[in-house]
């Protein structure tokens, strides 16, 4: 089943009301329309709006329990489908009150009714009338509980900044790069492996790029690194450049 954000028990015994109530009132009507379109009567509306609400609420119940045990259901279409049905069992049972208030307010004895069928029809009405009042109760509270729990669900999404601030922070644990974060922070430079940005420095992977010393940099020896900078390699002074009859002769010393 997919998870859900409605209260098991409370969302499963709403459903249970809604259902039985509108099996009972669609059987019902089903029961008064067969006979009143045999014996060539008219339906009236009451019983029309009361047919539609029950078959509503069917078909409604068992789209919402599929998408309920395989996709999850949207409160926020739960809501719109309990809205509905909402306004068709108000309307069925205002209707339903007010043409049959006479006959709910009686005794269903022969008093009222002189005979058997009678009766019986009495108490078909009277049962009509309780799970009516019962399918309109449970898909107003249906559809209260739908809005608490879209409330719930849109209340545990929205943060604001001030709810983060007030939030504990994780510390931060030492790491590769957390020296030379440190050291930043203390205005220290660069410090990773626990030098300072003043100490010297052998590696000459942290000496400035140097000038190119043309074709004597295979010859002699490397340069040194001085106080002040880089010294001249001393192969370069090997050369003597003299001038010898208006051109340039280099020679070997």
């Amino acid at each position: 089943m997919a998870p859900s954000h409605y209260p098991r028990l409370v969302f499963h015994g709403l459903r249970t009301f809604q259902l039985v109530s509108s099996v009972i009132v669609g059987g019902i009507m089903s029961f008064f329309i067969w006979h009143l379109t045999h014996d060539h009567w008219s339906t009236p509306w009451t019983f029309i709006w009361l047919t539609s609400a029950s078959l509503f609420s069917i078909a409604a119940l068992f789209f919402t329990i599929i998408l309920h045990c395989f996709i999850g259901l949207n409160p926020r279409m739960n809501i719109a489908l309990n809205g509905f049905l909402a306004i068709l069992w108000t309307l069925s049972w205002s209707l339903l009150t007010y043409y049959m208030s006479g006959t709910l307010a009686n005794v269903c004895d022969k008093a009222h009714w002189h005979e058997d069928t009678g009766i019986m029809v009495c108490r078909i009405y009277k049962a009509l009338f309780t799970f009516t009042l019962l399918g309109f109760v449970s898909t107003l509270a249906a559809l209260g509980l739908d809005i608490y729990v879209r409330r719930q669900q849109t209340r545990r999404g929205v943060y604001r900044l001030h709810d983060l601030d007030t939030k504990a922070r994780p510390e931060a644990t030492r790491g590769p790069f957390t020296d030379e974060v440190e050291a930043h922070q203390n205005g220290n430079g660069y410090a990773h492996g626990g030098l300072q940005q003043d100490d010297s420095r052998e590696s000459l992977a942290w000496e400035e790029p140097r000038p190119s010393i043309g074709p004597y940099a295979e010859q002699g020896d490397k340069p040194r690194m001085q106080a002040g900078g880089y010294a001249v390699p001393e192969a370069q002074f090997e050369y003597d450049t003299q001038y010898r009859g208006g051109h340039e002769e280099r020679a070997m010393r």
